[in-house]
């Protein structure tokens, strides 16, 4: 069953389409730390924040309030930063020699891949999340990447044509 559309949703799919058009514009690195900036002066700020910081807390009790503060203002920076570089996914090429992704451990898919077996490969919500797939596209694997759907559906159509660059989307 489909998510009806608030006026929410449309106020913030409108900023989100916004940002995005705005960051398409500037340069890759730019748009990264612009998003980066702007993520990490608002976020803090949210009340979503409060949360993590008291999760911090848990986890990691023997953390001063200013590193956890750190941490909290780093997860936002980051994911300012992915965002800002959604518009630019089909512009990174990830084995370009020199460029700006490092790749490691791909002889483990030609030895899965010689050996006719499929694999699972996990990644975390370290620097962009969206390259591990990039990177098995462009390295002409046959893919599938389940991902979250963002709460907002207007946000994720966007984030999902920015991210449909090969292989297969399957929302959780």
């Amino acid at each position: 069953m489909r998510q009806p559309i608030s006026f929410t949703h449309r106020l913030e799919g409108w900023g989100a389409a916004l940002c995005f058009a705005a960051f398409g514009l500037l340069p890759l690195d730019w748009a990264s730390a612009i998003g980066g900036a702007l993520a990490r002066a608002i976020g803090p700020r949210l009340g979503i924040s409060k949360r993590a910081r008291l999760n911090i807390g848990r986890a990691l009790p023997g953390l001063s309030a200013a590193e956890i503060e750190h941490i909290v203002a780093g997860t936002w920076d980051n994911l300012g930063r992915v965002a800002a570089e959604y518009p630019h996914l089909r512009q990174i090429r990830v084995f370009e020699p020199g460029g700006r992704v490092e790749t490691h451990g791909f002889e483990h898919i030609d030895r899965a891949v010689a050996a006719g077996r499929r694999m699972i490969i996990f990644s975390g919500h370290i620097a962009n999340w969206e390259i591990g797939m990039l990177a098995a596209v462009q390295y002409g694997a046959e893919v599938a990447q389940i991902y979250r759907a963002a709460n907002n559906p207007l946000v994720d159509r966007m984030i999902t044509r920015f991210r449909h660059i090969g292989g297969e989307l399957i929302p959780k």
